[in-house]
């Protein structure tokens, strides 16, 4: 795994190059992936239906009050939404505490035994799903360290089975819904030991995720998309968003001169593509708008900061010449 500041050190000499020539289409482009691409994706995954016909109400993260007429209105859609794609109810299951690591240490025994790189006997596959509800089930960084390491078995024990792109951005969201963006970093900074590939949903919030740690675990995540082939974080809106944003608000030497290296790219950036703001589903939409109002109010009391020095050090000045001495000796 390549160290924390070598990765650093590549991600700011990468948007330094891209600053200095910039790319980006003229057009208008969206955040998402177009439509045609979105309606074959669903044709495999369903995202509301992971869990096959079992939903864990989680109840391990903190819950999020909402205005009665918001909810009304959310109790009302879900109504008319209840059915699965395949026509079926969905059953939602509340388990406890107890029943929630059983079940956890259950699947995570099943996948283990079935996963053992020396398997002799012939045993039921593990089915992709197992992963995912690892993870809904996963409560404490404890219980995400043992999906971690029961990854790399996936590859080497399995016949070369390959992670989804649909559980490689589950791993990074249920990694910052229980407070360890740091897991998610290490994890997509090793793809030789756990082959998890990092998509661009799954870089995206990866950075979100980050975007309140050291500066240069940032940094470390945005050089990882020259490492999965991924569009440079400097030509991707939501990305470059999320860096210059944190940087300005780090506000020392070092960030801010890689933020002045992105705003040329932001700005094109923000011109030429379309952020659908009624839009909230798609979290990016709502990072994106964050991300955006924050560098705007920095950049104003940057500017406001750089005004009041210059008028401090202009009267400063003024007031060491001869002639603003001899005018104060007469005055006085």
């Amino acid at each position: 795994m390549l160290g924390v500041n070598v990765l650093a050190r590549r991600a700011l000499c990468s948007s330094l190059r891209s600053s200095a020539q910039p790319r980006l289409a003229a057009q208008t482009r969206s955040i998402h992936v177009s439509s045609p691409v979105l309606k074959k994706k669903q044709q495999n995954v369903d995202f509301d239906n992971l869990f096959d016909d079992m939903e864990i109400v989680d109840e391990s993260l903190p819950k999020k009050t909402e205005a009665p007429a918001k909810a009304r209105g959310k109790a009302q859609a879900g109504a008319k939404s209840a059915p699965t794609s395949s026509g079926r109810s969905r059953k939602t299951t509340k388990l406890s505490a107890e029943d929630r690591t059983a079940k956890f240490d259950s699947i995570a025994e099943f996948v283990k035994t079935r996963t053992a790189r020396n398997l002799q006997e012939t045993r039921p596959a593990v089915r992709d799903s197992a992963w995912l509800q690892m993870l809904q089930l996963a409560t404490s960084e404890e219980q995400l360290k043992r999906v971690v390491e029961l990854m790399p078995a996936w590859k080497e024990g399995s016949g070369g089975r390959v992670f989804t792109s649909t559980y490689s951005e589950a791993f990074v969201r249920r990694c910052q819904e229980l407070g360890h963006p740091l897991l998610a970093l290490k994890v997509f900074g090793d793809y030789a030991r756990y082959n998890l590939n990092l998509t661009l949903p799954a870089a995206r919030h990866l950075l979100y995720s980050l975007h309140t740690q050291p500066i240069d675990k940032l940094m470390t995540a945005s050089a990882l998309y020259g490492l999965y082939n991924l569009p440079a974080a400097a030509q991707d809106y939501v990305s470059c968003a999320i860096i210059v944003d944190a940087c300005l608000r780090h506000n020392s030497a070092d960030s801010n001169r890689i933020a002045d290296a992105l705003l040329p790219h932001l700005r094109q950036l923000q011109a030429t593509t379309k952020v659908d703001t009624e839009d909230t589903y798609h979290r990016e939409n709502v990072w994106v708008q964050q991300a955006m109002e924050s560098v705007e109010k920095a950049l104003k009391e940057r500017e406001a900061g750089a005004q009041g020095t210059n008028e401090a050090a202009h009267l400063a000045g003024a007031a060491s010449t001869p002639g603003a001495n001899q005018e104060q000796t007469a005055s006085a």
